[in-house]
This record gives structure tokens, C-alpha cells and sequence, in this order.
């Protein structure tokens, strides 16, 4: 991958490492000034357009601060990223952001509930012409953007880990850096439209000004003893050089997973071969196809938990740390459902009871019982977990607005409760790798003893033939070429592979 020179990175992420502690200290206000009014709409008697508008300009406040810090995050890890798949991870999540942002902002065809569209509504209520107009200006600049920065198709596989084949594929294809840059650099800019406009909007508002005025008297937080403890969880795991250990397993992250991928496709290929000759399929080459579909799984899986950790270990305050273990919520959740699965009928559908169907069928293959076991423990508060998974992967969703609920969750994030979940995930991939490493070592001895028994059955035929001519030399040497061909075929130690 081409990177862009270490001083011009540096300058990048100072300058947007600044940026983060401003809208630290802004997030809360302007959430507060909402709760405000939502309080004053929901005692005000009658329709009046006012405050309603002022709570949408407050939620477009709102969320293109949320937007930006979101953005400044992944960008912030990218460039500071030293391996491929590190990279490549935060190029996901900035995908994710980018698509996330636009249904946030103006949806799709058809949306009316994006924050946007609902100002363009409002601003034609009050013949504001100009605010309609400027309003309609911005949703084209977002529509455009999202034309060409953003896939829908990796968003997707980002979210929901659904094919692992595809994931790999899509994810091998991202090595530009610079594109997901100027991705993050239009939409800032775009952001700094909104922000003008919304602005503007709330100076010229003012529909609850008392309201105001209470919220700027009211006392201010008082001791944070959470961030406190967060802090020093922080420092604790940097103390035990977690970063080098995660480092470790990134490093090699890349390559069982190409190994995983190529082995794959000769499964295909087989397929293919046996196919055009007409000839049935081995069970043992589906069952290898789903074992390689777990494993790749599981190693994405370890992958992204371990730069969730890696962004966590970096970052530089309890909201930046907050930001890049949410992403564990979304990978947690997304990864494990296709695995396992949360509730029986979801389970039903996973990679892990199609793999116990055909392994408990096989006398030869490992116990799956301590690995289910552990993969019971893990999921069990899946289901519980969805709604916060939700959260933390969209911006709004249909009519919901989930941006408050966001900030709520990351208030009330406890980051040793998220550290402890991540050593779990990569103690189990750890499992799943070896589980699956064991169970293909099977059927290939399997395979062995089997050819083994072939070329012992064809010998001993042979043998018998040449004993029936009486051992004679030229029927020895007429059966010479079945001799070769049943080695090819049969003998481990001549076998063309």
C-alpha cells in the first residue's frame, strides 16, 4: 500500500486529535440543549413548527459533530496503522461511516426521514426560500458523494460477516489509502455546510429561549469516577504491552487466511473437474469446503477484535477508546450470529451446526463438545446485546434517531467489561482454529488410510493375476502401466499432487 509521508500523517492526526477534544467538550451540550426540547415540545399545547424545527437543527448539530468524531477515529487508526490488514480494517469502518452518514442525512429514494429532508420540509413550511434552497444544495453534494465513495456491498459484509469467501475477497481489493482520505476530506467539507446552515437556523430560532437559559445555569457534571476507572484500565493493559502482543497476531493476520482462501478454491476446482467427468462428489470435499468457511470465520473474527484492542491502545481519551470498542459490539454480534447463532431458530442457519451434522457422522473426526460449550457461554447474551449492536452500527435506522442512544451507551461503557468479552473472542477463535485445523488433519489421514487400503486391495489383485499366468515375465511386464497408474493414484509417496 502506497502511505503518504510521515510528516504530513503526523500533521494529519494532530490536527484532527485537536478536533476530537473540541467536539468532546460540545457533544454534551448540545445534547442537553435537545433533551430541552424535547421537554418544551412535549408541554408546549397546539402545532407549533417552531420547536420542532429547532429539535431537527439540533439533532443535524448533533450528528455531524458525532459524524466528524466518528470519522476522525478510523481515520486517526488508518494512518496510524503499520500492517496491511490493520489498514484495510479501518478503510471497512470508514466505508461503514461514509454510508451510514448518508442515511443519516438524506436515505435513500423515497427516505422522508432523513434529517436533511426533514429541514428541506420544514424550511418549505416557513417560505424559507433561501434555507430550502442552500438545504437542497447539500443533499445533492451528499447523494453525489455517496456515488463515489461509497460500497454498499462492503458496508454490508463490514456489518454483517455473513460470507467469508466474499469478505476476503472484497477486503483484498482495498490498498487505497488516498481514496478513503479524500473520502473523509469531502465529507468534512460537506460537514462544514451543515454546520453554517444549522447554525444559522438555531441563532435565528431561538424558540425556547428560556429553556436555554435554565440549561446554561444548570450545574455542571460533577466528579467522573467511571472515567477514572476507565483511565486506569487503560493504563493497566498498556502497562502489560497488549500492543505488541496484538501487533504479533496482526502480523500474520493475512496469511492463514490466504492459505484458508487458496485451499478453498482447489475444493472448487475439484468440484468443478468431477462435475464435467460426470462423477459424484465426495462428501469429504463439502465437508472440507464448510470447515475452511469456519476457519476463515473464526480468523476474521481474531483479526478485528484484535484491532478493536489495537484502536482501543491508541487512542488518546475515554471517548476515543469508547469509539473503537463499540466496533467489538458490531463484530461480536455479527461474527458470532453466523457461527453459532443466538436463538435456536438463527442457530439452525449457522456454520457450526452444518459442520456438527457431518463431523458427528464421522468416527474419525474430533469432539465437539468443549468447543460448544464455549461458544454456548459466549452467545448467550447475544439477544441482549442487539440493541446496543444497532446502535453503534447505524447513525439512524427507518425513523429512529439513534444518535442520543449512542452517546448514552458510550456514557455507560465499562471498558474492562469490553476487554474481558474481547479476550473471550480470541479465545475461542483460538479454539475454532484449532478445532478445524484437527478435523481437516482428520480427513486427510482419513483419506490416507483409505488410499492405503486401495492400493493394497489393487496390489494384491495384481499379484494374483501374474501368480494365475504362472509368473510370467511378460504378463508381469503387460501390467506394468496399471502398476503405475494405481501408484499414482493410490501411493502417498508417488502421488502427484
Amino acid at each position: 500500500m502506497a502511505d503518504a509521508s510521515i510528516e504530513s500523517i503526523q500533521r494529519l492526526i494532530e490536527n484532527s486529535e485537536k478536533g476530537l477534544a473540541q467536539i468532546e467538550m460540545l457533544l454534551p451540550a448540545i445534547l442537553e440543549m435537545r433533551q430541552t426540547t424535547e421537554e418544551a415540545i412535549k408541554r408546549q399545547e397546539g402545532g407549533d413548527v417552531i420547536p420542532d424545527l429547532t429539535l431537527v437543527v439540533l439533532d443535524v448539530l448533533l450528528s455531524e459533530n458525532e459524524v466528524t468524531y466518528d470519522l476522525s477515529v478510523s481515520l486517526n487508526a488508518l494512518l496510524k496503522a503499520t500492517d496491511d490488514y490493520t489498514k484495510r480494517y479501518y478503510m471497512q469502518s470508514l466505508n461503514l461511516c461514509f454510508w451510514e452518514t448518508c442515511q443519516l442525512f438524506v436515505g435513500e429514494d423515497g427516505d422522508k426521514n432523513g434529517l436533511l429532508t426533514k429541514l428541506e420540509q420544514f424550511a418549505k413550511q416557513l417560505n424559507q426560500a433561501g434555507c430550502q434552497f442552500i438545504t437542497r444544495h447539500i443533499i445533492n453534494d451528499i447523494q453525489e458523494f455517496r456515488r463515489d465513495f461509497c460500497d454498499r456491498d462492503l458496508r454490508n459484509i463490514t456489518r454483517h460477516y455473513d460470507d467469508p469467501i466474499k469478505m476476503y475477497e472484497k477486503q483484498k481489493r482495498l490498498n487505497d489509502i488516498d481514496f478513503f482520505a479524500r473520502g473523509t476530506s469531502h465529507l468534512m467539507a460537506i460537514r462544514m455546510e451543515v454546520t453554517v446552515l444549522s447554525s444559522f437556523l438555531l441563532n435565528l430560532l431561538q424558540p425556547i429561549k428560556k429553556e436555554a437559559q435554565n440549561f446554561a445555569s444548570r450545574p455542571k457534571r460533577g466528579f467522573d469516577l467511571k472515567g477514572l476507572v476507565n483511565d486506569a484500565i487503560f493504563k493497566a493493559f498498556k502497562e502489560r504491552n497488549l500492543n505488541d502482543v496484538v501487533q504479533r497476531t496482526l502480523s500474520k493476520g493475512q496469511i492463514p487466511l490466504d492459505n484458508c482462501y487458496g485451499l478453498y478454491n482447489k475444493c472448487l476446482l475439484a468440484e468443478k473437474l468431477l462435475k464435467e467427468k460426470g462423477f459424484r462428489i465426495p462428501e469429504e470435499i463439502k465437508t472440507m469446503e464448510s470447515l475452511l468457511r469456519l476457519r476463515m470465520e473464526a480468523l476474521f473474527l481474531r483479526n478485528d477484535v484484535a484491532c478493536s484492542i489495537w484502536g482501543y491502545l491508541n487512542s488518546s481519551s475515554d471517548k476515543e477508546r469508547s469509539q473503537n470498542l463499540r466496533l467489538l459490539h458490531i463484530t461480536k454480534q455479527a461474527a458470532l450470529t453466523h457461527i453459532y447463532g443466538y436463538t435456536e431458530r438463527v442457530r439452525e442457519k449457522s456454520l457450526w451446526i452444518a459442520i456438527k451434522r457431518t463431523v458427528e457422522s464421522r468416527s474419525e473426526m474430533p469432539d465437539t463438545n468443549s468447543v460448544e460449550k464455549s461458544l454456548k457461554e459466549l452467545t448467550g447474551n447475544l439477544n441482549e446485546d442487539k440493541d446496543s449492536s444497532q446502535v453503534f452500527a447505524h447513525y439512524r435506522y427507518k425513523q429512529d434517531f439513534y444518535i442520543p442512544a449512542r452517546l448514552e451507551a458510550f456514557e455507560k461503557m465499562e471498558h474492562h467489561k469490553e476487554l474481558i468479552d474481547a479476550m473471550k473472542l480470541l479465545n475461542i477463535c483460538s479454539d475454532l482454529e484449532g478445532y478445524t485445523a484437527k478435523s481437516l488433519y482428520c480427513i486427510r489421514e482419513d483419506q490416507k488410510q483409505k488410499r492405503k487400503k486401495r492400493l493394497a486391495e489393487w496390489n494384491d489383485m495384481i499379484e494374483d493375476l501374474v501368480s494365475k499366468a504362472g509368473n510370467d515375465e511378460r504378463v508381469s511386464e503387460a501390467l506394468k502401466p496399471l502398476r503405475d497408474l494405481v501408484e499414482t493414484d493410490y501411493d502417498d509417496t508417488k502421488r502427484r499432487y
